[in-house]
């Protein structure tokens, strides 16, 4: 069973996600409403996948920022993804040290299953 931690979504899109993950893959879903809990989330337990907003919902934080603050010491080898509709903010996100991620609009895609596949299949 996989791993993964989705963090900074809205009450809307959250449970898209999550059930598109349970849908497809064998795997538990943690949702972290704040980007700042994150990191803690990730020293107390090992996850497959991190699953990051753009800007979080419910504190407004980067994402990117996050991705940063994550990679900056190496402690993590967890594969961030943030989903994000911008192609210059997730090119940003993947030179931070984030895998490819996806569009908030491509959700329900073939491709994104795929690429959610590299991680949790």
């Amino acid at each position: 069973m996989k791993n993964v931690l989705i963090v900074g979504h809205c009450d809307l899109d959250n449970p898209q996600i999550t059930s598109l993950i349970e849908k497809n893959f064998s795997a538990n879903v943690k949702r972290v409403k704040l980007l700042k809990k994150a990191i803690g989330h990730l020293e107390k337990q090992d996850y497959d996948l991190v699953i990051i907003n753009r800007v979080g919902a419910f504190d407004q934080e980067d994402g990117l920022e996050l991705i940063k603050e994550i990679k900056k010491d190496g402690r993590f080898n967890t594969p961030l993804m943030m989903v994000t509709n911008y192609k210059d903010q997730m090119h940003k996100a993947i030179k931070s040290g984030a895998v490819e991620g996806y569009g908030k609009d491509k959700l329900h895609d073939k491709e994104t299953v795929k690429l959610l596949s590299r991680y949790l299949g």
